[in-house]
């Protein structure tokens, strides 16, 4: 190769590296050739199938120019640069400035490897990796026919920052305008760029229009924050602010609050509790301990932080106005651990936050509780097992009355394998303590009229046996896995105070199933469960069919707990069967079913399937559940939900529904079609929804609004999707 051959090699070689992300390299074999060369003066020519090669870029045109004196290289022709076969920069004539690492071209065409996302341009600039242009096309489509593009007046083109600026943009479905854009801008690449997300816009019958804007910052790396002002012509306005922010140890931190105002006509036309409404969110988690405890390598330590705060329901649905609240409560939760090899400690704190009442007043809240665990060990004998649990639980709310509870649990057993580890048996005790200390009794009541105190404890001792089995065989197209086990417990001593007495647990079950409850009615329940202290007999069988490829083809669970107190309650406690396979790839069946032999009835069933293979997904679920009072049986839910979605290549159909049996009627559904081709995707969405709101009204705090609404999404690859949503009232 000459040697002034190299020399434009090499140069070249630098102004790739600068505006591609190339790194240089003066080792890189590569090579210029061309038809003829030539030079004149301080001026090397090139001329027919010019071709420079650096590794997997190479530019290829019909005639170069390059003066040595002025470093001004002139490529004309169809000029174009590859990585590899795909086509990265094109233009008719191309003016490279080596001098001040700039070029100029006419007729630019730019492609991002990445996403498909391509520039065509009249005319444009280069310098140090940016590209400006002037009557560009944007499309990640097809250049030949674009399903949508962007017709712009002019912009840039970050390559270092993987930005795209736009002014005066058009924008085109196939030769059909249909959005007009002033001034946009966006990140082309993975990495997080500050700037404007896409809006969310709606129309609500009852609130208006909803225009939500929200605005990205990134100007770290290790955090980011999003401010979305939004507004809703007939109800108010109002901004949510969300923060995140990653420490150096990789423990995520999480803030978001939210603000809204509801006018006065609003508020006065559905009887909202709030002008209003506001609140926080934050989520802090260390996965790999707080750092404290760096000195001590046997001790590992944690801290879990995720609080909510709201003073109305709507606080859910700020960010998202067709929001489904299916919970009846959020748990705020603040937790810290430490732990060794053998010991636990932890402290715990819980808030709940009841949607079903009106103020939260009368919910019981955890603040704080204490635990100490010792983890299962042997004492002197290998085959003797114990552990130890120690508590002490702040039971308070802001009416009613509250308690503090110590416990101590203390299990000890024994095991011994039989007829050669098939079989275990186990024999041991369980001694349960707990004390219980009440303030705020003003207007307490004891079920049954009995008499009240400040203290009541409970101790019990109870004797367990267990005999266990856990086999497995392998048959050589499936492995059989079979589990048994039978238990039998109850208590040898027992003492409690008259607040835990048997007759005021049976006087609160007969108030609770008459009325409703009642926040200073006394509940031993939430202290001790009474039916876990009484002489049972326990069996369950699990079977598991497993194919060679691990699927589960079938499993059967069964188990029924007797109560030896007394034959009339012989059967107190309901059989519980579980049964699925999996038959094939992509299909699951699962279904459950307690059935109660005392009141001759079901208590609960459910069936649920869950399908995905080929272009088909659905997915079915039943639920089914009685109340037994007395000798009534009642009906507390029956409903039904189905989803089905299948894609027929030109579009997809997909729609949900939930049907609720009690009072024949479909409560939520949707019904879906989309498109998806290629660089373009269209949705519609048409639904109805139940919408609780929160209200001042003594007799209905909480009134439910039926919304049914259309929604339509595009989405145009790779730079994302936007949508609108209609909402009327019923």
């Amino acid at each position: 190769m000459p040697k002034k051959s190299l020399l434009i090699f090499l140069l070249a070689t630098s102004l790739l590296a600068k505006n591609l992300g190339l790194k240089s390299r003066e080792s890189q074999i590569g090579e210029i050739t061309a038809n003829k060369m030539e030079r004149k003066g301080d001026e090397i020519i090139a001329r027919g199938n010019v071709v420079l090669v650096s590794g997997d870029y190479y530019i290829s045109a019909q005639d170069l120019k390059y003066n040595q004196k002025t470093k001004i290289a002139i490529i004309e022709g169809e000029a174009r640069i590859y990585q590899g076969s795909t086509l990265l920069l094109s233009g008719e004539k191309m003016k490279l400035d080596f001098s001040q690492d700039q070029f100029s071209l006419d007729s630019l065409y730019l492609q991002n490897t990445k996403t498909g996302l391509w520039i065509s341009a009249t005319q444009a600039d280069s310098k140090e990796g940016v590209y400006y242009f002037r009557e560009g096309t944007i499309s990640g489509c097809d250049i030949q026919s674009p399903v949508w593009h962007l017709d712009v007046s002019s912009g840039s083109f970050d390559q270092n920052d993987s930005v795209l600026t736009l002014w005066n943009a058009r924008a085109y479905l196939g030769k059909m305008p249909f959005l007009y854009i002033p001034y946009l801008r966006f990140s082309t690449g993975n990495e997080r760029k500050s700037g404007l997300l896409y809006p969310q816009l709606a129309y609500v019958d009852q609130e208006g229009l909803y225009y939500r804007q929200p605005i990205y910052i990134a100007p770290e790396e290790f955090w980011d924050m999003t401010i979305s002002p939004q507004i809703r012509t007939s109800r108010g306005a109002g901004v949510s602010g969300e923060f995140r922010l990653a420490t150096p140890n990789n423990n995520l931190f999480f803030l978001k609050m939210k603000y809204f105002y509801n006018l006065n006509n609003y508020v006065k036309k559905f009887s909202a509790k709030n002008n209003h409404i506001y609140g926080f969110d934050l989520f802090f988690k260390t996965s790999s301990g707080t750092g404290m405890l760096q000195r001590f390598p046997t001790l590992y330590d944690g801290f879990f932080a995720d609080l909510s705060y709201m003073n109305d329901i709507d606080y859910l649905r700020i960010d998202d106005v067709g929001k489904k609240i299916t919970d009846r409560t959020r748990i705020s939760k603040l937790n810290y651990f430490l732990r060794s090899q053998d010991h636990y400690f932890g402290i715990y704190n819980k808030y709940f936050f009841d949607f079903t009442s009106s103020d939260n007043q009368e919910t019981l809240q955890l603040l704080p509780g204490v635990q100490y665990h010792k983890f299962i060990d042997s004492l002197y004998w290998r085959n003797l097992i114990y552990a130890i649990d120690v508590q002490s639980n702040n039971v308070v709310r802001y009416r009613g009355y509250g308690y503090v509870e110590n416990s101590i649990s203390l299990p000890l057993s024994v095991e011994f394998p039989l007829f050669g580890d098939y079989v275990s048996l186990g024999i041991g005790t369980d001694l349960d303590f707990s004390n219980v200390n009440l303030y705020r009794t003003q207007g307490m009541r004891i079920p049954g009229g009995f008499p009240s105190s400040n203290t009541a404890n409970f101790f019990t001792a109870n004797y367990k046996a267990s005999l266990t089995s856990d086999i497995a065989r392998d048959y050589g197209n499936f492995l059989h896995v079979m589990q048994f086990e039978t238990r039998v417990s109850g208590p040898y001593y027992r003492y409690n105070s008259s607040m835990f007495d048997t007759e005021v647990y049976k006087a609160y079950a007969q108030e609770i199933n008459q009325t409703k409850q009642i926040y200073n009615l006394w509940n031993p329940l939430s202290i001790v469960d009474f039916e876990s202290n009484k002489p049972v007999f326990e069996a369950s069988l699990s079977q598991y069919f497993y194919t060679r490829d691990g699927r589960t083809a079938f499993y059967y669970n069964v188990s029924q707990r007797l109560n030896l107190e007394s034959r009339d309650l012989l059967f107190s406690s309901s059989m519980q069967n579980e049964i699925g396979s999996s038959p094939i790839e992509g299909l699951n069946l699962k279904g459950t079913l307690r059935y109660s032999f005392l009141h001759d009835a079901i208590e609960s069933a459910s069936a649920n399937m869950n399908f995905s293979r080929w272009r088909l997904t659905s997915s079915f679920g039943y639920y089914y559940k009685n109340v037994f009072t007395s000798n009534n049986v009642n009906t507390d839910a029956n409903f039904l939900n189905f989803s089905l979605k299948n894609d027929f290549g030109y579009f997809a159909l997909g729609g949900d529904m939930n049907y609720d049996f009690i009072n024949m009627n479909v409560k939520d559904w949707t019904l879906t079609l989309s498109t998806d081709i290629r660089c373009f995707g269209i949705s519609f969405v048409f639904g109805q929804e139940f919408a609780p709101i929160l209200t001042d009204l003594p007799n209905q705090p909480i009134k439910t609004v039926t919304n049914n609404y259309v929604k339509i999404e595009f989405r145009v690859i790779p730079l994302g999707g936007v949508g609108a949503s209609y909402r009327f009232k019923k």
